[in-house]
């Protein structure tokens, strides 16, 4: 991304404190700043005429093969590789010099300079702050595999005994509930069918909800097979 990239990115961002008062570049800086993406350019297009004067070459030497191609985007993306390398080095060489000034001179750095620092401690605070948050976000994702998993497996083990339970009552029904005499073993039973079916639908309702949290949480959890059973299982929609 170019300098005057970067500035339009900050278009619209509102600057709080001290930054709003560090004065805008000057035409002249604005110009070294235009003329340094200029170079980038040109120095890409070099690079690109370079090497399609190498396989010109190539071609009129033999005809194109697979190997040829291979090895000519194979140069493609070393000098590619190269020159970002070259062009960061070189930026950082330029951003570092001002910024160690703005951070150690104190009144020996120049206005410029000066101005730097207020941004720079907004840029760490905010880094520190980003550093934090994504740090929460992820303790607070593995928190949630962590409670889905035991609330799933707490689940499946009350699915398994509420199953016992129903298979009981219907084999109390088969031998003939009618034939109960004493009412109040007869309510308990209807009470305990009840409420088996009431404990099937809680499970399947918890067991979608799981796997829809687990799915739109973004993690891989094709790759965890508690996880990939969590969601594919279908034994509580039975």
């Amino acid at each position: 991304m170019s300098h005057q990239e970067n500035a339009e990115s900050m278009d619209g961002v509102e600057m709080t404190g001290p930054a709003n008062d560090i004065p805008p570049l000057s035409e002249q800086e604005k110009r070294i700043l235009e003329v340094y993406d200029k170079l980038e350019e040109l120095q890409v297009e070099i690079a690109l005429l370079k090497a399609q004067g190498v396989i010109s070459s190539e071609e009129q030497e033999e005809d194109v093969t697979d190997e040829v191609i291979q090895k000519a985007e194979k140069d493609l993306l070393e000098s590619k590789a190269n020159y970002s390398l070259r062009s960061k080095i070189i930026e950082n060489v330029i951003i570092a010099n001002p910024i160690l000034k703005a951070v150690h001179a104190g009144s020996n750095a120049s206005v410029i300079e000066q101005d730097l620092l207020p941004l720079i401690e907004k840029r760490d605070a905010m880094s520190e702050n980003l550093a934090q948050i994504s740090s929460k976000i992820q303790s607070s994702r593995e928190e949630l595999m962590r409670e889905s998993n035991e609330n799933i497996i707490t689940g499946r083990k009350n699915i398994e005994l509420a199953t016992e339970m129903l298979a009981l009552a219907e084999e109390a029904n088969s031998q003939g509930k009618e034939n109960i005499q004493d009412p109040d073993i007869r309510a308990q039973l209807d009470e305990l069918e009840g409420a088996m079916k009431n404990s099937r639908q809680r499970w399947r309702i918890m067991k979608n909800t799981a796997s829809a949290v687990i799915v739109g949480s973004g993690i891989d959890w094709a790759r965890d097979p508690k996880l990939l059973e969590i969601v594919l299982d279908d034994d509580g929609d039975q």
